[in-house]
Formats: C-alpha cells, structure tokens, sequence
C-alpha cells in the first residue's frame, strides 16, 4: 500500500499495488458538508472527492436508489447500501451495481461527524473497469427457482464426503436467494486447508479452528474465466454437517451456467467459581496440564451476572447476554443448581467449563455495555440471548480438541452461537475446558462475533480477524505472564501465536505473508495475519500507556484501544470489509477523530500514534519500493515535530513535560541556551521544529502558549496564547535533514518559578490534533501531548547546585498546582522523586498542605501544594557534576494515572535568583503589614504568595487563630 498526499486537494490517498486509490484521508483536515441528512452530506461530498476514487459524475446520479432484485437496463452506478450511527459518527455506505445489481463486497463508504458533518475519511472497494453480460431472461428464470434437491447436485453432495465433515444432505434447506455480481477467483471459490505436513513446513503456529468445512463442489464449467463477472444467485442455505451440527452456508451460483463460483460455511473459529482470565494472567500458572489441586487454587468466587430467576426452584445458566446449551457432540448438558446454591465446581470438569462459558462470554457483552455499545445498535442481527456450549467439536467427533469457533446466522449477518472444546487433551476423564481462557471467549467473540454483526464475514478481507488483538490488550494490564508477548499464554504449546513480531523476520506489511493473505502455505486461516496486525495493535496500546509501570495507566490504554477497535469495525459494511492494513488503518483513525460520547472523552487524540504503529510494522513504504521486502514503512508525505526525544516517533514515554526544543530568553536575541524566566517583565520564548516526511513543509505557523505550573493541565481551558501568540515559519526539509528556530513569542510569567510553555506547530497536510477539537471541548495535556509529534510542552526549571543553602531556599520557594483533569472525583497525589546523589544524603521532600501528598479533587479542581525540601547532608557543585542524575521530578497523577508533572534540573553554575519577584526583606515586611490588617497571627502563617492583586495564605492546621 502506497500513501501519497495531494497537496492541491490537501487529501492524502492511499494506493494499492495496482496503483488504484483506495482511501481518501481528512482527519488531518476534515471537509466540512452543508447538508440536511447524512446520507445527502455523503452525497455532496462525493460529488467533490469522488473522482479522486475514479468514479463519474453520472455513476452517483442514483445514490438514493437501493439495489435491484431484478436486472435492470442500468450502467454502473453506486447505490445506497447502509447508514450506520455511531456515538457522534455516522457511516454512509453505497454498492457499486450494474445492471441494479449489487457487486459482490465492492462499494464506497464515507465517515463523517455529525452536528455539523465533515468528512473524515472514505474508502472504496470498487471493481474498475467492470464489465458484465447480460444473461438471458430463462437462465435468470431457472436459477432463482432453484430447489434443495438441485443445490444438493450442484454442491456435489451425491460425491464423497469432503475430509472429515459429513453432510446431511436430507437437512439442506435454503433460506434465502438474492441476484449479485460476482467476480470469480479460483483461488477463493471454497476454503483452503492446508495439509498438517505443509502446515509444519510453513512453520505455522497453530489455531483454533485447524479445518473448516467445505463440500466436494464438482469443476466450474469452462465457460467461466478468471476474473471475469458474472450474475449470480447467492443462495444462503442451513447444511447440518458431522461433528458440527447445523451450520449455514453461502453459494454463488452463476445463473448461465450454474457453477458454484463460490462457497463458504458460516464459521470460524448467583456466584460461581471461575476463573478471573486465565491461571497464567492472573497467577502465572498452572498450566492446563495441571491437577485439579493446583487448579483449583486459582478460582474465584464472583457474581454470575445476568442470571434468568430460577424456574421451578431450578437456577439454569441463562442469562441476559448468554445461554448455555448443549448443541454440539458431545452430549455434555450445563449445569443446574437450586435457586440458592452457587455453581462451584472442581477446575478440571465440564461443569466448571460450563460455569466459566457464561461467565467470561457474559463479560465480554458486558464490557460492550459499558463503553457505550448497545446490543440493538452492534449486535443488530444477533438474537439474545446468545447460545454457547461450552463442549463442542470443531474438528473431531468427540470434541477432543483444543479449539473453539464462533458461527453465524442466516446469510452471516449475526452470531448463531459459540462453542468451546479442551484446553488439555492429556486427560479427558477429568477434562478442562478452553472456555476456562477469557482470552479465548475473547478470540472467539471481540474478533469473529463483532465481524459477523457488520460485514456478514468472520474475518477481514486481509486478516483472521483483531480478537487475538484484544485478547492481548485486555489482558496485558498487570499480567503475571513471564511473557507477556505470548497472546494466549495458558494454550500457549497449542497456540503458539505472538504479538511482538518483527518486518525483520518477515512479519511486516510488505512481506510475503501480509501480501498473500489466507494462503494455505503461508497464510492458512489467516492467522499469521492476525500476528502482524495484533502486533501492530499492541504497538499502539504500548505507545500510549501499555507500557507504564502503573496499572491503572496500563488499564486506560487497554480499554481505549479495546474501543477503538470495536468501533473501527462498526464502521464497516459488507461491502467495504477492509481489504488490506491500510483501510484498517483508515477504519481505527476514522474511530478516533469521533468523541467517545458515552465516557465524554475528546477524541482525536491517537490518529498518528495509530499510523505509527503501522509504520513501524512496514505500512506506507516509499512508491516504487520493490516488494515483498522486510522494510519498516515511511511517515506521512509531511510530519513536522518539536522533537521531545523520540525524534517525532510515538514510543511510551511517561515524562512528556520536559522538551528540550523550547526555551525562554530574557531578551530577544535569538540565542540558544534556556534562561530563568522573570516574572513581570516581557520574557521570549523560541522552539526549534523538524519534519520526518518526504516533502517539504510548507505554510508552516507555530502557535505559543504558557500555563501556570501545575500537573493535570487541559488545553484549550488552561492554556494562554502569549502576547505573541501565533508566528509563520520557514519551510521544514524533509527526513529531519535540519532544523528551523521559530520566535521570539513575547510572552509575561506571572509565577515565580518555571510555567509550563507549551507549543502547537502546523503545516499543510500535517495540523496539530488541537486544530480539529471542537469548540467547548477540552483535552488534558497528558492525552494530548505525547501522543502528537506537533505538539512541544516544557515544564522544566533549572534550580541552583551550588550548595544546600541556596537549593533548599530556592526550590521551597517555587509553587506548584495539582489539578484533577479527570471526569469524575479522583484522588490524586504527587509522588516525588529526588536523584541519587540526594537521596543518599538523607534528602528528602515533605508536603505542608492540608492532606499531604494524597487527597480527593472534583473533576476540574486543583489545589496548590505546599512542598519542602528537607535538607540531608551538604553536597559540593563537584558532587552535582558528577551525579548521573540531576533533576527533581514531581510526578502528578490522578486515578493512578500520570497527567503532569515538573521537573527541576540542579545546575551547580546557577547562582540563586528570586526569579524577579522582589527583595525578600521587604516581601516580609509587607507581608507583616498585612497580616496586622486582617488581624491574623504571623505565627500561624507558613507561606506567603503575592499574585498580581491576589494574596494566597496557608495555615499550619485549620484552626489559623483568626478573629470573627
């Protein structure tokens, strides 16, 4: 996939290999649509953008039209497929037809924000150059009025069972007949499986599902050509198959001449006692191959949730979300108990297989729940509650098996139902089931259940699907896993799949795997590549807090990850499943650029991290690159930075706050070395930009604010524009080849001590994400700063080294505020960090405010600290210079979760200033003046702060001795 940005349309195109634009790109700029609906906004936009896609003017002339159920005398032309709503994101899809009738999966979709719409991005997956013949009005004729018996023949169910599934054909029953355009492939007329010997030779790691059925379809005619369309019948049919049970199929069937051109099963792969996730998560084993002594030490006792009242005395597992049924071999009923017991049960049983089957298939409906997804509006073709049955057979007669798979419903538009087979076979008389493993159920659900609600299809059109994705996010945080890159540690000798893989070793985008995806050899199943892109999906989670010591850190990523996803999936239609890694891409960043409404979380803040990730997995490489090739890929054609370190790279970096590209002057003479700022007088600030891209950057502005020092600062809410507020810059060179100085901003501290300067560079075809949040929204620098390379904040003040004296006096008298940026109540806390050479001295630091380090804010309210710096023993200027570390840090949190801080660097050639805020004799004595005016006791005083007009006074206790 080739990425290229039209400068003159400021959109940037992704290309597939044959050259054919297949996205169009805006969240960088979105178009903005005047229209009354959707649907005539994605209408008016395409009449802009369209051509970009190589579609005609007179190609829309019927947007508003459905397609036929009958051939029409009709060009091709687009039609309306679906409008699907989403939190504040509508998606707008139209088939491509011909003849009215719709082609198989191809189309263009458009995703917008609403109120007011703009386009954020489009995909296409149109057939170019179409050309289809007509058939004549008698094969149309016998084709729609096929019957079971003929199906039967022509799926060649009189010949030999295919391998291992048996058919009974007496069941077959079609469902439903619907004429479609077909482009035939041989390659993807029926299932590949590979052979288990060329499985080992491929070096292929195992999976859930190791065979999916198929039937023994006789030779398509020889008037069929590769490549060529035709007018189908898609025949959606219920064909019960041994060991499986019922399962509901699709076949194309070219009306000429009655070949299945193409065929595919629908499939892929009170309190109890449960396991939470899985013993390796949780507890870091035992295996599956354990006893039940050492299994059983790892259950817990949780609520069943959901749970149907008992009928008649008796408590079934049925729930809201989930039903436990015995469908497939073998014969293993769920558990009951009375209305009053809890379903405790040894680990290795059925029964305790039963019990976690509702559970862990319950919570992950319920983690829908709770990000805002409804069942109605995700799950709109998936009866509930859903059947599970937690012993199955996918692969074999009696189920014994490590497997699971996940089916669909009537034409794949739902989920039928889920079944789980063993997580050990070595000893079946005491069997431990696979749905013991959340990671599985997710696997199963997260990945092939959402599938089949928005695309009729348990897979992408590039990948098995992004449960594996899931499955290693949600279970990461806290992990007890001695690997953590193992994404199903527990089956791990069964399902040896990871999500740390490498381009280096061919598991890039541009490899001889991504680019053969589903191949039987190199792809089967398509599970290597849903190793490339569950590792491309763990990038991101790492880049934006996955990779944090703190849990809760840990657990925030995880979850907006996890939602990105499911919502990126909810933008897809049957028509516009994504074919490759970049209308992934597309999907996730369309997901971002919306308001995650339900948790009232801003969006747009992760879109380059996303594209990142990809990058760094082989997306977007140079054009012309020779491929397959094992290559990283390429930034955007323009990524202007204010490089905090990473060089405009998105690696996890918990202190965002301190980018040496910015800088303060006292006087505007452009030079380079930061100088304490002085409070009250003009001060100047400077940065220095560079660009990562390919071309130039060109209408280059940097825009300047600063902010009072404090951890837990929002954007636009505490940031002030400097006097000089906004100033244009000189071209950026590409491939960070130089650098170019921008300023002076003029700009008045207020505070003594260091502000926080922040700074927002843009240029055409790379806008900060701040450009494109809506007015009355807000962000909080911790989500927004070191997730966008254009963005700069420094919050770093140099402190004097020169001895214990000057340090002590001049950091007690710096100020600092902690803010809570959350959206509910939050304790929050400073944790201080001093470098060694202190901490070996005895040093340490103490908070005087009321409550300390630790204490309860509201959402928005901020409490300024009072910190000291209580001496240890003397160090020398020497001792400072040959320290390794040399900074204080005050690391601000909320939740658990870092969202500031500042930093202070010990320099031993800094003499002490007061920062300009007056001579320390003369502060006292009107602050003793004062203090006699508002009759308050000077003992009960600790601290006296002049801001402007305002005066801050901070007592010992609550009891200041104040006179009524």
């Amino acid at each position: 996939m080739i990425q290229e940005f039209n400068s003159a349309r400021n959109v940037y195109l992704d290309l597939d290999n044959q050259k054919i634009v297949r996205q169009l790109i805006h969240t960088h700029a979105p178009v903005a649509v005047a229209a009354a609906t959707p649907q005539l906004a994605a209408a008016n936009y395409l009449g802009q953008y369209a051509g970009l896609f190589g579609v005609s003017t007179a190609q829309l002339a019927n947007l508003s039209l459905e397609p036929s159920p009958t051939i029409e005398d009709a060009p091709v032309e687009y039609r309306f497929l679906q409008q699907k709503n989403q939190f504040d994101s509508t998606t707008v899809a139209f088939y491509q037809t011909d003849l009215g009738l719709p082609v198989w999966q191809a189309g263009i979709s458009v995703q917008m924000r609403v109120n007011p719409f703009r386009v954020l991005t489009s995909q296409s997956t149109l057939h170019p150059n179409l050309e289809v013949t007509k058939p004549t009005a008698d094969a149309v004729k016998r084709a729609e009025a096929i019957t079971e018996e003929e199906l039967a023949q022509l799926l060649g169910l009189d010949n030999s069972p295919a391998a291992s599934f048996v058919p009974d054909t007496k069941a077959l029953r079609i469902e439903k007949k619907t004429l479609v355009i077909y482009q035939y492939e041989s390659a993807n007329r029926v299932v590949a499986n590979a052979p288990p010997r060329e499985q080992a030779a491929a070096g292929k790691a195992n999976e859930f599902v190791s065979t999916l059925p198929t039937l023994p379809l006789p030779e398509v005619s020889d008037k069929i050509t590769e490549g060529d369309h035709y007018v189908c019948v898609k025949i959606d049919f219920e064909l019960p198959v041994s060991p499986i049970g019922a399962l509901h199929w699709v076949a194309i069937v070219d009306v000429q001449t009655l070949s299945v051109l193409y065929l595919r099963a629908l499939v892929d792969c009170v309190n109890g006692l449960v396991f939470e996730d899985d013993p390796i998560t949780t507890n870091g084993g035992p295996l599956p191959t354990a006893g039940s002594a050492a299994l059983n030490a790892v259950r817990v006792s949780d609520t069943l949730p959901g749970l149907i009242a008992p009928s008649g005395g008796t408590q079934s597992l049925t729930g809201n979300n989930v039903i436990l049924e015995d469908v497939e071999a073998p014969t293993v009923a769920p558990p009951t108990e009375s209305g009053a017991t809890a379903f405790n049960f040894d680990a290795r049983s059925d029964n305790f297989a039963a019990v976690n089957a509702y559970y862990h298939c319950d919570k992950f409906f319920r983690l829908l729940d709770g990000m805002g997804f409804t069942q109605s509006g995700y799950f709109g073709h998936t009866t509930f509650p859903t059947p599970v049955d937690h012993r199955g057979s996918i692969g074999t007669a009696n189920g014994v098996e490590v497997n699971a798979h996940c089916m669909g419903n009537t034409s794949g538009e739902g989920i039928l139902r889920t079944t789980f087979a063993l997580a050990d076979t070595s000893n079946t008389t005491d069997p431990i089931g696979i749905a013991c493993d959340y990671r599985v159920v997710l696997h199963e659900l997260s990945g092939h259940g959402t599938l089949w609600n928005h695309v009729n299809s348990p897979n992408f059109g590039f990948s098995h699907s992004a449960g594996d994705s899931i499955a290693a996010i949600l279970n990461d945080p806290g992990t007890k896993a001695t690997d953590r890159f193992e994404t199903f540690p527990w089956v791990y000798a069964s399902v040896n799949r990871r999500h740390d893989r490498t381009p280096a070793a061919g598991w890039g985008w541009e490899g001889q795997i991504a680019l053969n995806p589903f191949d039987m050899f190199l792809d089967d199943g398509g599970y290597n590549n849903e190793q490339i892109l569950s590792t491309s999906h763990f990038r991101i989670y790492r880049s934006i807090g996955g990779d944090s010591t703190d849990l809760p850190t840990q657990q925030f990523a995880a979850r907006v990850v996890t939602y990105l996803i499911l919502r990126a999936i909810a933008t897809l239609t049957p028509a516009t499943n994504a074919a490759d890694a970049a209308a992934w891409v597309t999907a996730l960043t369309t997901a971002d650029a919306g308001d995650w409404v339900s948790e009232n979380l801003t969006g747009g803040a992760y879109s380059k991290v996303i594209r990142w990730a990809f990058e760094k997995q082989g997306l977007y490489q140079p054009s012309g690159t020779a491929t397959p090739n094992n290559n990283v890929g390429s930034p955007p054609a323009v990524d202007v930075y204010v490089d905090d370190g990473r060089g405009g790279e998105y690696t996890y970096q918990p202190n965002f706050w301190s980018n040496q590209s910015i800088w303060n002057r006292l006087a505007p003479d452009g030079g380079t070395a930061f100088q304490t700022p002085v409070t009250n007088q003009p001060n100047y600030a400077y940065v220095t930009l560079k660009n990562r891209g390919s071309q130039t950057a060109t209408n280059v502005t940097v825009k300047a604010y600063h902010a009072n020092p404090a951890a837990g600062l929002s954007y636009p809410n505490d940031w002030v524009p400097m006097i000089t507020s906004q100033l244009s810059a000189a071209n950026v060179p590409p491939n960070s080849s130089g650098e170019i100085t921008v300023g002076p901003f003029e700009w008045i501290p207020t505070n003594v001590g260091h502000e926080c300067l922040f700074m927002v560079v843009s240029a055409t075809g790379d806008s900060s994400n701040v450009d494109n949040i809506n007015a009355g929204d807000s962000i909080p620098e911790w989500r927004l700063v070191p997730n966008d390379n254009n963005v700069g904040q420094r919050n770093v003040f140099p402190i004097t080294g020169s001895g214990t004296s000057g340090l002590t006096k001049q950091f007690n008298s710096l100020t600092f505020n902690l803010k809570n940026p959350m959206l509910v109540s939050s304790v929050v806390e400073v944790r201080p960090q001093l470098p060694a050479f202190l901490v070996d001295r005895g040093w340490k630091i103490e908070f005087l405010n009321a409550g300390g380090a630790s204490f309860r804010l509201q959402p928005g309210e901020s409490q300024d600290m009072i910190i000291r710096l209580v001496p240890g023993a003397d160090f020398t200027p020497a001792d400072v210079n040959s320290a390794s570390d040399q900074t204080i840090h005050l690391y601000g949190y909320a939740g658990g979760i870092l969202v500031g801080g500042m930093s202070y660097v010990i320099d031993p050639n800094l003499k002490v200033t007061t920062g300009g805020g007056g001579q320390s004799g003369a502060c006292n004595a009107i602050g003793t003046e004062l203090l006699k005016c508002i009759d308050v006791s000077k003992e009960k005083i600790t601290k006296i702060r002049v801001r402007k007009v305002n005066v801050d006074l901070d007592f010992e206790a609550e009891d200041c001795g104040c006179s009524e």
